[in-house]
């Protein structure tokens, strides 16, 4: 499932969320992917405001295009920025050395993948189903591989979510 694919099923309340739960930096990270102008409107009469647009236009632009680079620019921010517990339990749980959750091993080539589907489990009676689910599926995306398919992650995605994605 590609970056955008993931970020769609997630929802546009999940992604604005996720958006907005980055530093300024992140947000125009993703901003400069998407092709965002990052100018300051007049309508924009303060941070919070501004935010909420940025928000608002990327997903738009998340839904009319596909948009992988962006796409995988605001899943890394926000897993590597707000979700690193999990990211640290997943490193450990396949006996991966890590710093916080962060790591430059490739363990997705040098990991069986029985590990790593094992482990993936895990993970989804621990954390947000969703949320796994997500960082399961762009592992998969970011390395080109399906190591994460039998766990059919798709089905922890919310259905009318699911539903609202496919029909775009």
């Amino acid at each position: 499932m590609s970056p955008e694919a993931i970020c769609r099923r997630l929802g546009e309340t999940k992604v604005k969320e996720m958006f907005l739960g980055l530093t300024t930096d992140g947000m125009k990270k993703v901003l400069r992917e998407a092709k965002i102008p990052l100018t300051r409107l007049a309508s924009h009469t303060s941070i919070r405001r501004r935010n909420d647009d940025w928000a608002a236009k990327l997903w738009r632009m998340l839904v009319e295009k596909p948009l992988t680079g962006a796409a995988a620019t605001l899943l890394f921010e926000w897993l590597t920025r707000t979700r690193r517990p999990m990211l640290a339990e997943f490193l450990t749980g396949i006996e991966v050395q890590h710093e916080g959750g962060l790591t430059d091993a490739d363990f997705m080539t040098t990991t069986p993948p029985e590990k790593l589907q094992e482990v993936g489990k895990k993970l989804l009676d621990r954390f947000a189903k969703d949320e796994v689910a997500a960082y399961l599926l762009f592992l998969d995306a970011s390395n080109k591989s399906e190591v994460f398919v039998p766990l059919e992650l798709e089905q922890h995605f919310d259905p009318a979510t699911a539903a609202a994605a496919q029909a775009t």
